[in-house]
């Protein structure tokens, strides 16, 4: 290996080491939750508009950031860590809502093609565009509106799944916490299949606890 090679090779495990290190430390720091709520009520008119556009519940999408932000909350909510963590080949999870990088290719691929699993019909599908390059994805995790409207649409394709099904969860945000913090896959593969007796796992308990904070702000 020629000595330039070297410096590089040396240089980039530099920076992982580095960014592990910071990541160790900062992944672990929740939002307050004050700070939280505060950054949500900011926030109203683009998650009502989200919801809206989705038919979903904004106090339950409220929720489950508030949940994300308080328990999971880490320093690569800011731009510049998300394209740093995609060129790693690190699955973080970015932007306002916490929307993992690999949801964020999942939640468009499901939206762009009828039969998908999870495709939730023709009313909402073209409110969602497949992205042409990974940047293009960042970006639009990066972006707070655009982050807020991939997560009510991930909670679009869980109702529209369950009711599907024959299961409606259209008023049981403890299940849709659940399903958003655990994901709809297991890692073996297996789906978590929509079912007549769901149980909610902590995250989505939390979440429930935590929509009547947000009952007001949408005049509910």
């Amino acid at each position: 290996m020629r000595l330039s090679e070297n410096r590089k090779v040396r240089g980039r495990f530099r920076i992982v080491a580095a960014l592990a290190v910071i990541g160790s430390c900062c992944v672990c720091l929740a939002e307050h939750p004050d700070s939280a709520f505060q950054r949500i009520r900011e926030r109203a008119p683009l998650i009502d508009h989200a919801a809206g556009l989705f038919r979903v519940n904004p106090a339950f999408l409220s929720a489950v950031i508030y949940t994300e932000r308080t328990l999971n909350y880490d320093w690569t909510d800011r731009r510049y860590d998300a394209f740093w963590f995609e060129k790693l080949g690190l699955n973080s999870s970015i932007g306002f809502c916490q929307v993992k990088i690999k949801t964020a290719y999942f939640i468009e691929d499901q939206f762009t093609r009828p039969g998908a699993s999870y495709y939730p019909g023709r009313r909402f599908s073209s409110l969602i565009t497949l992205s042409q390059s990974k940047n293009e994805l960042l970006r639009k995790i990066t972006d707070d509106s655009l982050n807020i409207l991939c997560a009510a649409a991930y909670l679009r394709m869980m109702l529209s799944r369950w009711a599907d099904a024959g299961h409606p969860i259209d008023d049981r945000p403890d299940i849709l916490g659940t399903l958003y913090s655990a994901g709809l896959y297991r890692e073996d593969g297996s789906e978590r299949k929509p079912n007549r007796k769901p149980k909610a796992n902590a995250f989505g308990e939390r979440v429930k606890r935590a929509v009547p904070l947000f009952l007001p702000l949408f005049g509910k």
